[in-house]
């Protein structure tokens, strides 16, 4: 499956980053989702899609890791929750299905497909998670088997 090029709006988002060891990753992310359903559930707010992490930095030691949702609304955050957005414009998407074991290709995929249609990043790519519902506090527990999961792979383009 190759990547669609579509024309997206910008997103307004709530979203918690850290840097963290890669060694702590899954942990990071899992506190910041359930900070991210605290904030939702205190402002008495629905996501407006499912959640979504993007890697501003990552290596073998260490990544710089947003964890956040869409909502509605442009909001300011509170505490360790930070609004921003996610950018509109050219992006390249491509859909896995399954386990994250099998991202790494999805990924190639995803920039063989930008480099095929003469395009070039414009920033770090993220990842939406449909899997995960944080209008209920996140289980990883009641979250269906890998196989069964849906990871949106999103990059940003240069305007052309």
């Amino acid at each position: 499956m190759s990547p669609t090029i579509e024309s997206w709006a910008a997103q307004p988002t709530i979203y918690v980053r850290t840097t963290v060891p890669t060694s702590d990753l899954m942990s990071a992310q899992g506190h910041a989702l359930g900070a991210l359903h605290a904030f939702l559930s205190s402002q008495a707010a629905v996501p407006a899609g499912p959640p979504y992490v993007r890697y501003h930095t990552f290596n073998d030691t260490k990544a710089d890791v947003e964890v956040g949702v869409p909502v509605s609304t442009a909001t300011e955050g509170a505490g360790q929750v930070s609004g921003g957005e996610l950018p509109g414009g050219s992006v390249a998407f491509i859909v896995h299905f399954g386990s994250h074991e099998g991202l790494g290709e999805a990924y190639e995929r995803l920039r063989s497909g930008v480099n095929d249609a003469g395009r070039e990043a414009a920033g770090p790519a993220w990842e939406v998670y449909h899997w995960i519902d944080l209008t209920v506090a996140p289980d990883p527990a009641a979250w269906p088997a890998p196989t069964e999961w849906r990871t949106d792979l999103v990059q940003p383009l240069e305007t052309k």
